[in-house]
């Protein structure tokens, strides 16, 4: 593959309004010459890079969760002409950083939706038509967190899991078609994903990212080298390549480590303090009924009749 196959290619790419998904969009029309399709909520934002950008770019507004809206946006694309060779599956959404059984059944069907769902029905609608093409594509947009799952992003990181798992599995089914496929697992970026977690917003819920994060054009230039250099797995910085080594050497320590600092720092930074505030307020209750739960079981084991556990032969049982 030669660095110059990306040159006019047509590309469809989700969350292309704002953040990474803005800068790819940028990088592929303004550097290589790229028709883009985008797919986004904000149609000002939309009809603002419309103006910019011109003939180059196009876009529709659909519910990126349903299948049958990405199947009819498909058809209509194939109707058009405009044949699709790379699809970049990069909306997502954060969750409110807490406790997992805090979250209600609405915010984890919607987190579940943009961030998995919309990737898997991409993909499902988008194939037919990529595997026609000579410069077939498909990149997924995930997390670091899909390496280094972290507490307090339970169903977020569930979800990148669920799109690094797909990634890898299209890859290997893919080869023999000539498509390539990536994967880019970022650590935090800076951009306004995280000021629209639900329940926060301002600096104090930013300051974490704002300190060690990247910045938006950095991550978009690495999304659209990997697609460029046909890298499978993708780790663009230092944070998501601190997380990848951990998770490489030691995994165990790595996870137990991890959620031993978040809860250390929490109370100091806006964004943690909701996973570990119930056990640090309840610290001395939680460690009363830790020792009398230990008791009663010791207690329990006395009453047990002596050689119960002799036959280990659970058919037995």
């Amino acid at each position: 593959m030669t660095k110059k196959w990306l040159y006019g290619r047509n590309v469809v790419l989700t969350g292309c309004s704002t953040g990474m998904g803005k800068e790819v969009l940028m990088i592929l029309v303004k550097k290589y010459g790229c028709n883009v399709m985008g797919v986004a909520r904000n149609k000002a934002k939309l009809d603002e890079l419309k103006e910019q950008l011109g003939d180059k770019f196009s876009y529709r507004r659909f519910n990126i969760s349903s299948l049958q809206d990405w199947k009819d946006f498909a058809a209509e694309l194939e109707g058009m002409g405009f044949m699709t060779d790379i699809l970049i599956n990069n909306a997502g959404m954060i969750q409110p950083f807490g406790q997992y059984n805090d979250l209600t059944d609405d915010q984890i069907k919607k987190v579940v939706d943009t961030n998995l769902m919309s990737v898997v029905y991409g993909c499902k609608a988008m194939l037919p038509t990529i595997k026609k093409s000579k410069y077939g594509y498909i990149c997924n947009v995930a997390s670091a967190s899909a390496i280094l799952p972290v507490g307090g992003e339970s169903i977020y990181s569930a979800t990148k899991g669920g799109v690094w798992a797909l990634t890898e599995c299209l890859a290997q089914e893919l080869k023999g078609f000539g498509i390539g496929v990536s994967c880019v697992m970022p650590g935090p970026v800076k951009t306004d994903i995280y000021k629209a977690r639900e329940g926060e917003s301002g600096p104090k819920a930013d300051s974490l990212v704002e300190s060690i994060g990247i910045t938006a054009y950095t991550a978009g230039k690495k999304i659209v080298k990997a697609i460029r250099k046909g890298k499978v797995r993708v780790i663009p910085d230092a944070v998501a390549g601190l997380m990848d080594f951990g998770m490489r050497v030691c995994p165990s320590f790595t996870c137990k480590a991890t959620g031993s600092l978040i809860k250390k720092f929490s109370p100091k930074i806006a964004s943690f303090k909701p996973i570990y505030a119930e056990q640090i307020e309840r610290k001395s209750e939680i460690k009363q009924m830790k020792k009398q739960r230990k008791k009663s079981v010791y207690k329990k084991l006395e009453q047990v009749p002596e050689g119960a556990f002799k036959n280990d032969d659970v058919s037995q049982v």
